[in-house]
C-alpha cells in the first residue's frame, strides 16, 4: 500500500501535469484560431488574384491582335512616298518600331 506522503507527491504531481496538459490545450487552440484566421485570409487573397487572372485573360482576349506584319507597312510607304531613300528610311524606323512594340508586348505578358 502507499503511503500518505507518496500519495500526496503523486497526486501533486497529477495536478501539475493536468495544469500543464490544459496549457497546452489553450495554446494549440489560440494557434488553431490564428491559422484557421490565416487560411481564411490568404483564401480570400487567392479569389482576388483569380479574379483579377480572369479579368486580365479576357483583357488579353478582348484587345485587338497586335500588328506584327511590316510587309503591310511597306506597302504602304512604297504608295506614299516617291522617293527611294525616303521610303527606306520609314520602312526601316517602322520596322525598329514593330520590334520595340513587340518586345513591350512580350515583356507586358510576363507580368500578367
Amino acid at each position: 500500500m502507499i503511503s500518505g506522503s507518496r500519495l500526496f507527491v503523486l497526486l501533486e504531481d497529477f495536478e501539475h501535469k493536468i495544469f500543464d496538459l490544459t496549457e497546452l490545450v489553450a495554446q494549440q487552440k489560440q494557434r488553431i484560431a490564428h491559422l484557421e484566421s490565416e487560411n481564411n485570409r490568404l483564401n480570400e487573397l487567392l479569389r482576388d488574384q483569380q479574379n483579377q487572372l480572369k479579368q486580365q485573360t479576357k483583357k488579353a482576349t478582348d484587345t485587338p491582335p497586335a500588328l506584327t506584319k511590316s510587309k503591310d507597312f511597306g506597302k504602304l510607304v512604297s504608295s506614299n512616298l516617291p522617293d527611294t531613300v525616303a521610303r527606306e528610311e520609314v520602312k526601316q524606323k517602322l520596322d525598329e518600331y514593330i520590334r520595340d512594340l513587340d518586345r513591350c508586348i512580350a515583356y507586358l505578358s510576363t507580368l500578367s
